[in-house]
């Protein structure tokens, strides 16, 4: 299976998660949760899947703002996995959110 689709899988799998969460959360009547459930899911899936992208961004703009020579903007591997542990972690407590009762 290529890289695309696996991608593909993926972004549609955390999709579908986030969305079984919002359900999950309306049922249970937290209405009080919903404005933090969702921006935790809208942000940690696309910054999930442009991770790589969003690396390579912030190394070209603090390389292009604070260094003579610029460099082409190549994340190390410790950002990107910084960068994933952050992203996860906001999606799995946003799931977190969506399991806890109403009270």
């Amino acid at each position: 299976m290529n890289k695309q689709k696996k991608d593909r899988n993926m972004v549609v799998l955390l999709c579908f998660t986030a969305l079984v969460g919002l359900a999950n959360i309306l049922l249970n009547g937290n209405f009080e949760l919903i404005f933090l459930y969702l921006l935790f899911m809208v942000v940690s899936v696309p910054t999930i899947y442009f991770n790589y992208s969003l690396c390579k961004l912030e190394n070209k703009w603090h390389s292009l703002w604070r260094e003579r020579t610029p460099c082409d903007g190549e994340p190390s591997v410790v950002r990107l996995k910084t960068g994933k542990i952050g992203e996860w972690g906001a999606f799995i407590l946003g799931l977190i959110l969506a399991l806890i009762p109403s009270i």
